[in-house]
């Protein structure tokens, strides 16, 4: 009975270590939010070329405006070319997890907390329209724009995150 159960795991395990090494062509990985059933999560919807979301999609950007700087390692976020009073949405369903002035050279901020230990940061605020612990739906307003160019931030549990590879 060892014996069996015992070539029964070595089998299994040099099966998955062959498929590992095939030159057989993978199928993408479709990554599926059950809280909110939607699928693809990662995929782009934003021209590179033109560095704007597409007409389609630009409602779930969180503010309308160029973006006047990109994402690096020293600049790990997206500046948006925004006026005082703008319009600042959610980018997906979540909960506020942070609502203040933190810091005070970021501006009112915002914390939100999605599925999948996503977080986005929408700062340079003005003014609040939700509190820490409220539930936001995408598209929410949370914020309108202050005098300074709006900055916005992703992260996937504590790593910054491009946030063009994930917004649509």
């Amino acid at each position: 009975m060892q014996r069996s159960l015992n070539n029964l795991i070595v089998a299994f395990i040099s099966m998955t270590l062959v498929s590992c090494f095939s030159d057989e062509v993978k199928k993408p990985v479709i990554i599926i939010d059950k809280s909110s059933g939607r699928e693809n999560i990662n995929l782009v919807n934003f021209n590179i070329q033109t560095n704007k979301p597409t007409a389609k999609k630009a409602q779930f950007i969180p503010v309308t405006g160029e973006i006047i700087k990109g994402f690096s390692k020293k600049h790990q976020g997206l500046t948006f070319n925004t006026s005082p009073g703008q319009v600042v949405r959610a980018i997906r369903d979540g909960i506020v997890v942070y609502s203040g002035n933190k810091m005070k050279s970021h501006g009112e901020m915002i914390i939100i907390k999605h599925p999948l230990g996503f977080y986005s940061s929408y700062t340079q605020n003005q003014t609040l329209k939700v509190v820490s612990g409220n539930k936001v739906k995408k598209g929410q307003i949370v914020a309108l724009t202050g005098k300074n160019n709006f900055y916005f931030e992703m992260k996937k549990f504590k790593t910054p995150i491009n946030p063009l590879n994930y917004l649509k």
